[in-house]
């Protein structure tokens, strides 16, 4: 880092050297008069200098100007704030007049950057907005999936399969090991809540995509130290659709859809179960039957889905509304899965006070209903006798085939048809913000802006008693209802002065406001076991057995927070190519005690708009080229409520002081750290943008490092200072650096055909620097199949969650040594990496990551006459997978394990194991994959009448991976970042539809 910038400081040095004294010559006087080419107006203080010298001067108030310059000059440069820079030939002229052309920032996109927004090419941090044209075609519940692949640097993945599942997403990679790495969502300029609740999959399934105009990701401290505290993992900013001036137009796009699993859990089936059984476990083996059951079969489906949207937008010359309905309707493949929700939003934006007032209304809302399949149904279907049938007439649980032994898995289909586990969700989210030009203060303006966002529902389960889990319990027969209101009420004002110093060339954009945000949740539910009867279902919790009156357990949890900020930014242009922003925010959570309860978060940042140097006038292929530096600080609060605080919590019935006869309960103070504070994270970041051949082809190149301070970890608490063994601190530093690169070509653009690509690739290394107190390695990441055991390590040195295994050793033919084989060959299963003779915990190390080394995406469109084709693909490279299922289930051992026969993984048949390995390598596999995510083909109609425009088209999602991972998909995220253990398949699917404008 520090030789560039000492080429950087080299490269300024021979510039101005460069840029010396003229040699003394003859001289010549030039007049004129600098106008702007769209209303012929003069330009006071318009810049007019000799290329390549010193020589210049400006313009009067009546635009004219008089100069001096050497007989050799050929030409002469004109410049002006807001304008595109001309440079005229002399050619021996005394007066040279010019009308400037308004430069193209006076029509460049804007982009929304916190508080306000800017041109593009006024941006000074890594900023990349992503418009609704550029969106992935797709058919996802949820938004963030429309920009999945587009954005160099950040990663968004499907947590699942599931319809409406939520999602993986690291901008830069994590900025924390125990806080939220999860991005701040501003939706409509409301910051809102990551807190999920129990009825939803995802809390951003309430907005509906088709209602987003643009999404924005902030991924620098440059941008996102305007959020202070909340800014450390990113900020993703939604705009939703607003309507432009003209007549009304009615919208409407419908789909359908049908989904089916493309992969599946790897298990034997009844003819090869039947013969490893009879082999390795002839024990069991007359507990075979005849039957002839694919399980993962009878628990998917086609999933069967169709999208509505109706919109209805006018626009007129003081004000313009739009308004929208949706309706989603998604099945999920595995049975009894879904989701299913109706959105109604509504903007409104009116100019009052001669255009002096702006008020704009935006106001959404969503009903959401969720149905969940059954917790442990794959890890079911993947383990239960494949040689048994689904129904047996004489079984006591509901007519369904069981085991009877407590321990065996329990039939996977009786799970979903006889348990009920919905969840609805009422959400709204709006705000009214209004916007007022001071009249007599030029460039002066007040804005503010009142904000709600409010979720209110219920999660419901039931067992029935004819269950066989339940008639494994003591209280068969149970019902659990959760509500939930989650309430996040916002107010901010701010005023901003933006105006244009043309005797000094220079722009000042300004921002001071103040935010205040309160977040209010409200967590009442209650649980019943040993119900009389199930005809009631979930609906009665009265109807209890006598013995079971006292299996009733209500809890109510309420949780307040508030955020008080206030904030400071300053854009300032000098020479429209120099550019800087320096941006300060405070805020006070009460997340934190009060001796931390206030942290201060700046950055700084510097831009430099090479291309409109007058030596880069002879490279006309360059268009634009801009090298942006930033540094800055910011913070994560994202770490509960009151952990600062010693909260009392009941003792266990071996903590009981005896008064008298009577045993009472203890209470003992949680161990808390009252100085605990948020997390630090301080960003770096180097970049240059670039446009060529008039900005057909465009894109940036960064370098960035991002470190972390007073990482939160469970530490062991001092002696005789608490009654807890552990506490929640700050302690250790994490680090990320990488390097992204992004590229948009605009190859061929004529009316008979066009085609336009991007490409973006990113590189980060993640590692923990620090544990402190906290120790040099602490295990992390649970498994299934035993219990306690971990596989993940937070080790000094390495990725946070590298996998932590045995080396294990292999034969001849590259198979994995069983225990007997090495015995045979006098060695041990496992290399002895510390050669201490005993393999052990200590022989563990570091073998892998699940975080990407590359994040690749791209994507095309091509259109030829009235058809249209794009497909966006994306790859991880680098990253590897534990997979879970084939530990858990790839044993000889697992057969017979329960006393009846269990199915086993396919991988048994090539490692031979008689026992679990947990904890070897083998299981650890590359993970690295390229999948097209999805592909579309269109027609648009030409003229129907009375339609504006009309297409149809269709699309598969999901069309293919190429992976060298064994298990069902290497894209791992819900049971722990690279665990692979039963994770709701993904499907292909295939859809059909149209849109309409009139």
């Amino acid at each position: 880092m520090r030789s560039r910038y000492s080429f950087l400081a080299l490269m300024l040095v021979g510039l101005v050297l460069c840029v010396g004294p003229a040699a003394a010559q003859e001289q010549s006087e030039i007049t004129g008069t600098v106008t702007s080419a769209d209303d012929n107006a003069p330009l006071p203080g318009a810049n007019v200098s000799v290329p390549g010298t010193t020589i210049g001067t400006a313009t009067n108030a009546q635009g004219q100007y008089t100069l001096t310059v050497p007989s050799d000059a050929d030409s002469l440069r004109f410049s002006f704030v807001g304008f595109r820079a001309q440079t005229v030939a002399i050619a021996g002229r005394s007066t040279i007049n010019v009308a400037l052309v308004p430069a193209a920032q006076q029509v460049q996109e804007l982009v929304v950057v916190g508080y306000g927004q800017q041109q593009e090419q006024d941006v000074t941090g890594s900023v990349k907005k992503v418009s609704a044209a550029d969106f992935n075609q797709t058919s996802a519940v949820s938004p963030e999936q429309l920009i999945s692949g587009k954005v160099s640097g950040v990663q968004i993945s499907s947590a699942s399969g599931a319809p409406g599942a939520g999602s993986f997403i690291r901008i830069r990679g994590p900025s924390s090991v125990n806080a939220d790495n999860s991005p701040l969502f501003v939706i409509d300029g409301v910051p809102i809540s990551d807190d999920g609740n129990t009825a939803s999959r995802n809390p951003l399934n309430f907005l509906n995509p088709e209602d987003i105009a643009n999404i924005t990701v902030l991924k620098d401290a440059s941008a996102t130290a305007i959020y202070g505290a909340r800014g450390a993992n990113g900020v993703i900013i939604i705009e939703t659709k607003s309507a432009e001036e003209g007549e009304a137009r009615i919208s409407y796009s419908g789909s359908a859809s049908a989904s089916r699993v493309s992969n599946r859990i790897d298990v034997l089936g009844p003819d090869q179960f039947r013969r490893v059984v009879r082999k390795q476990a002839p024990s069991v083996a007359n507990r075979l039957g005849v039957a002839r059951t694919n399980w993962q079969d009878r628990i998917q489906r086609i999933g069967y889905g169709q999208q509505h949207n109706l919109s209805v937008a006018r626009g007129y010359k003081d004000s313009d509304f739009r308004i929208s309905l949706g309706y989603t309707d998604k099945q999920g493949i595995l049975h009894d899965s879904g989701t299913e929700r109706v959105s109604l939003s509504l903007n409104y934006n009116q100019n009052l006070l001669d255009d002096q007032l702006t008020v704009r209304t935006n106001l959404k809302g969503s009903k959401t209903r969720e149905s969940f399949e059954p917790g442990g149904m794959l890890g079911g279907a993947a383990s239960f006798d494949p040689t048994q049938p689904v129904r047996d007439v004489r079984s006591p649980y509901g007519g369904f085939f069981e085991w009877e032994p407590s321990l065996a898995v329990n039939n996977p289909v009786a799970s979903y048809i006889l348990e009920e586990n919905t969840g609805e969700t009422l959400r709204s989210l709006g705000n009214i913000e209004a916007e007022y030009t001071v009249p007599f203060v030029t460039g002066l303006s007040l804005r503010t802006n009142v904000g709600y966002d409010i979720s209110i529902g219920e999660r419901e389960f039931f067992a029935p008693i004819e269950l066989k889990a339940q008639q494994e319990s003591e209280f068969p027969g149970s019902v659990t209802r959760a509500n939930f209101r989650q309430l996040n009420t916002r107010f901010n004002a701010f005023l901003n002065y933006n105006r244009s110093f043309d005797g000094i060339s220079s722009k000042i954009d300004a921002t001071v406001g103040y935010s205040w945000q309160d977040f209010d949740e409200e967590y009442p539910e209650y649980s019943v076991a040993g119900l009389s009867t199930d005809i009631y279902g979930p609906n009665r919790v009265d109807v209890l057995r006598s013995d079971s009156l006292s299996q009733v357990s209500p809890t109510v949890a309420e949780i307040p927070s508030r955020l008080i900020s206030v904030f400071g930014r300053v854009n300032y242009t000098f020479l429209d190519r120099y550019l800087l922003t320096l941006t300060v925010r405070r805020d006070g959570s009460s997340k934190f005690g009060p001796a931390r309860r206030w942290g201060t978060f700046p950055s700084a940042a510097l831009a430099w708009r090479i291309h409109q140097e007058p030596f880069m006038e002879d490279v006309p292929v360059i268009s634009n080229l801009k090298l942006r530096l930033s540094a800055g600080m910011t913070g994560n609060q994202e770490i509960g409520d009151f952990n600062y605080a010693p909260f009392y919590t009941t003792g266990g019935r071996r903590a009981q002081a005896q008064f008298g006869n009577e045993f009472v309960s203890t209470i003992r103070p949680r161990a808390a750290d009252q100085t605990l504070q948020w997390e630090e994270t301080t960003t770096y970041n180097v970049a240059l943008d670039y446009g060529l051949f008039e900005d057909r082809i465009t894109g940036s190149v960064a370098v960035y490092r991002k470190i972390t301070d007073e990482l939160l970890f469970n530490t062991t608490a001092p002696r005789f200072s608490n009654l807890s063994d552990f506490v929640l601190t700050n302690v250790g530093k994490m680090r990320n650096q990488g390097f992204e690169f992004n590229v948009d070509a605009s190859i061929v653009n004529s009316n008979l055909i066009s085609y336009d690509a991007q490409f973006n690739a990113s590189y980060n290394q993640n590692r923990l620097l620090d544990l402190a107190q906290a120790g040099s390695e602490l295990p992390t990441g649970g498994i299934s199949g035993a219990i306690g055991r971990t596989i993940q390590v937070l080790k000094e040195g390495e990725p946070i969650n590298s996998f932590f295994t045995l080396k294990h050793k292999r034969g001849p033919d590259g198979t994995p040594l069983t225990d007997a084989e090495a015995a045979a060959m006098g060695t041990t299963q496992y290399v002895d990496v510390n050669g201490d003779g005993d393999i052990n915990s200590e022989d563990r190390t570091v073998t892998g990551s699940p975080q990407p080394d590359w994040v690749v995406g791209h994507t095309s469109n091509l259109r030829v006459q009235n058809f249209d084709l794009s497909f966006t693909l994306r790859a991880h490279l680098g990253q590897q997978v534990y997979n879970n299922l084939a530990s858990n289930f790839g044993h000889y051992s697992r057969i017979s394990a329960n006393g009846v026969p269990s199915n086993v993984h396919e991988s048994v048949l090539r490692t031979e194991f008689d026992s679990p390995e947990y904890v070897s390598d083998v299981y650890v596999e590359d993970a690295s994959f390229l999948r097209l995510d999805n592909i579309t083909l269109g027609y648009t109609f030409g003229e129907v009448p009375g339609v504006d425009q009309l297409r149809i088209y269709g699309r598969v999602s999901n069309a293919f991976i190429l992976t060298g991972y064994s298990g069902p998909d290497p894209e791992v995220y819900s049971a722990g970042q690279g665990i692979d253990n039963q994770v709701y398949p993904r499907s292909r699917t295939f859809t059909g539809g149209v849109s309409v404008q009139l």
